[in-house]
């Protein structure tokens, strides 16, 4: 039962479930002097049976429909004040526990951004009020031929569709946000409205560069293990959360904690730069002075150990086929010289060469994005079907991740733990203390357009893509015009 006026009253009633599969809702428009204007009735269907969902879903139908700074107010059998008050006071690790969680965001986002005087109001008895009972009268009238309205179709409005996507990419909903959603990216074309977000920005003069047949494969290898996030294995969560570039490294904790790392946003291990993301993975600190305990890390040593122990278990593994036409070695030697695996930047890379500043190339691949030229050297060299190469490259991969968790991510995460204890920072401090929703999103909407590259597709990767309603043209990427949104 919602009550919206704009100045005039809209009333909606609690929305009884009237089947298995749709719920009856019925509705009273009144004026001032509490004449009824009109009245209606329909169904919510394919959505969740639950009265508060398909109340929020309607205000948020209507919020949509409102011009900017308006006063509104909303009555319901729920205590829509009391949550909304909770939900807009809470931070974002408490929100996303919240029933409804999406509703509500998109709800809040509408009241902020149109600037409304939005208020909601509790209804104690239903039977006593009679604008209520008339909608009670319209819902028992209702039958399966009557007017319905999908509550999917919500998923649809350009404010929810964004939350959808931009919602699961905090490192707050990357931990504990359930994945359910995620099980609805079937292909290629919902793969790739992960793209439009700013952080993956710099692919879009590279997207020929990446295999993402493999690279979609390995994430829904990451995703599809449990229901929810909070459940699956840490090492899988680590992998997660550096696929979206979501670690919580010093560089972000000083923004989401800004009381408490304002001033101290170095790296725990050397204690010298700031640590972004290459930094640790290229963190390689100078002998101490003076003892340390603990004594520093070299990360990049130990990636390059990682990354060399990775590419020769991958040679043995392709050479093994009996059609290989190149040699174990010879394969090897490429395989460190491809760009974009890092492994020869990685050897020269330094931080004190500030005069010829160095860039470790293998940034995209360790998150995750596998690049093309080194699935296609493994076809071509073997003679293997690209399915046979890519499920060697996904398995290897796995495991340099798992090692890389192991042997930096969980120590460097025992560094910071030290220097937290000196700081007198503590985990149940961190998690009562409310943090700064800190990451700022973009979402871009127009369409993918890499045209800054000249590389084509190979046929069989067109062919491929063609079939999921993709096509590469002129080094771009398009949806083939009658597809339901844009890439």
């Amino acid at each position: 039962y919602s009550c919206v006026r704009v100045p005039e009253l809209f009333l909606v009633n609690p929305a009884t479930a009237s089947s298995s599969d749709s719920i009856g809702c019925g509705w009273i428009q009144r004026d001032d002097d509490d004449f009824i204007l009109v009245s209606d009735s329909f169904l919510w269907t394919n959505g969740p049976i639950s009265s508060q969902a398909s109340e929020l879903g309607f205000i948020f139908q209507v919020l949509r429909l409102l011009p900017r700074n308006c006063s509104i107010n909303f009555y319901s059998v729920h205590s829509y004040a009391s949550l909304y008050e909770q939900f807009s006071g809470s931070s974002p690790e408490r929100r996303v526990r919240f029933p409804c969680y999406l509703l509500w965001m998109a709800i809040h986002e509408l009241i902020v951004t149109l600037c409304l005087d939005c208020s909601f109001h509790t209804v104690a008895k239903i039977s006593a009020d009679p604008y209520l009972s008339r909608c009670n009268v319209l819902i028992d009238s209702l039958s399966s031929d009557d007017h319905s309205f999908s509550f999917i179709s919500l998923l649809d409005s350009p404010l929810l569709r964004r939350l959808l996507v931009v919602s699961l990419y905090t490192g707050v909903l990357l931990v504990i946000d359930p994945v359910g959603y995620w099980r609805t990216f079937a292909d290629m074309r919902d793969f790739f409205d992960m793209m439009n977000l700013s952080r993956f920005a710099p692919l879009r003069s590279s997207y020929s560069f990446i295999d993402w047949n493999l690279t979609f494969d390995l994430l829904k290898d990451t995703l599809y293990h449990r229901s929810n996030v909070a459940s699956i294995f840490s090492s899988h969560r680590f992998r997660l959360q550096l696929w979206f570039d979501e670690l919580p490294l010093m560089s972000r904790l000083r923004f989401r904690y800004p009381g408490l790392y304002a001033d101290d946003s170095l790296c725990p291990n050397c204690g010298v730069f700031m640590e972004t993301l290459e930094h640790f993975f290229t963190c390689s600190p100078d002998e101490p002075i003076i003892t340390e305990i603990p004594l520093p890390i070299s990360f990049r040593n130990r990636l390059l150990t990682l990354l060399d122990r990775f590419l020769n278990r991958l040679a043995r593994k392709a050479s093994a086929c009996s059609k290989a036409q190149t040699d174990l070695d010879s394969l090897l030697l490429q395989l460190k010289t491809l760009p974009s695996l890092g492994f020869s930047s990685l050897q020269d890379y330094s931080d004190t060469l500030r005069t010829l500043p160095l860039t470790f190339t293998g940034l995209w691949f360790l998150r995750g994005f596998i690049p093309r030229d080194l699935s296609s050297l493994i076809t071509s060299s073997f003679g293997l079907p690209r399915r046979a190469a890519s499920k060697i490259i996904s398995r290897q991969f796995l495991k340099l991740h798992r090692e890389i968790y192991h042997q930096l991510w969980r120590p460097r995460c025992k560094l910071k733990a030290l220097k937290d204890t000196a700081l007198n920072i503590t985990p149940t401090m961190l998690r009562m203390m409310k943090c700064s929703d800190f990451t700022n999103f973009r979402f871009d909407t127009s369409p993918v357009t890499p045209s800054l590259t000249n590389e084509s597709l190979s046929s069989l990767q067109a062919s491929e893509w063609s079939s999921l309603g993709i096509f590469w043209t002129h080094s771009a990427i398009i949806r083939e015009s009658n597809s339901p949104r844009p890439i």
